[in-house]
């Protein structure tokens, strides 16, 4: 009788292969939100950078060249360098411009997987 309680009390908890499993879950989670957070951020950053047009004063009256500067501008304060010229469409209608942004963010995962993220974005801004 003394045998089977201690065989009961020998078994209770967790193994070393119980929490190596537990640490290396959690491990991976960790790492895959530290590597997708900088490019999570950069999309709200992006965002408010489109966003942020509707304030501004006299844009439909701005030239393409001066709203890319804006945006240029923006972008360059926030730190975002993953977002080009190239990425952007910028049209000029009677009172209104439409700044569509449309670009693909890669994040390398491990050896040759990569996760990416498809953002597109438009924005009408109107005479002010």
């Amino acid at each position: 009788m003394l045998k089977q309680g201690l065989k009961y009390r020998q078994q209770k908890g967790f193994t070393l292969v119980g929490w190596i499993i537990v640490i290396a879950i959690f491990l991976f989670f960790a790492y895959l939100a530290m590597i997708l957070t900088p490019v999570i951020v950069g999309n709200h950053t992006m965002d408010r950078i489109l966003e942020s047009l509707k304030e501004e004063p006299g844009i439909t009256q701005k030239s393409k060249r001066q709203i890319w500067r804006l945006i240029d501008n923006r972008m360059l304060i926030n730190q975002v360098r993953s977002v080009t010229k190239d990425d952007f469409e910028i049209v000029k209608e009677p009172n209104k411009v439409v700044v569509y942004l449309e670009y693909e963010d890669r994040v390398h995962f491990a050896a040759n997987i990569y996760i990416v993220f498809e953002r597109e974005k438009s924005v009408e801004l109107v005479r002010n």
